[in-house]
């Protein structure tokens, strides 16, 4: 088999990965941005999945990750494997939370959700 096929069919396998795989993968929004009472988080990253779930990574201090889930699922995934600053992979569509939050509303419009978190802090994740 020649290089050129090589690269061909590990191509079509990563394409396969992928669509397998949508509601699993969140890619970065380079444009995102994270309000937290009213004040913007530097150094929050905003990454989409293809279900419109929003997964928020801090990588500054006191740095955490949040995945964000329309059926007002909210907590830190318990298994996650990221390229930094481009996308990440969750072991499930409906992955275990190490620390899923209790009594959170979450409401999605169009490119804004918002989330009031256990500790009453107003979060505002702004998609483009």
């Amino acid at each position: 088999m020649t290089f050129q096929r090589w690269i061909a069919v590990l191509v079509l396998a990563a394409l396969a990965l992928a669509v397998w795989n949508r509601r699993r993968i969140y890619v970065r929004d380079p444009l995102g941005s994270v309000t937290r009472n009213g004040v913007e988080e530097q150094g929050a990253q905003v990454l989409v999945s293809s279900s419109e779930d929003v997964l928020v990574q801090n990588y500054n201090a006191p740095m955490y990750v949040t995945l964000i889930q329309r059926e007002d699922r909210v907590g830190t995934p318990a298994e996650i494997h990221c390229v930094a600053y481009v996308a990440c992979l969750l072991d499930a569509d409906q992955p275990a939370l190490l620390a899923p939050e209790q009594g959170v509303t979450v409401t999605m419009k169009g490119d804004t959700v918002e989330y009031r978190d256990a500790d009453g802090r107003e979060t505002v994740v702004t998609l483009r």
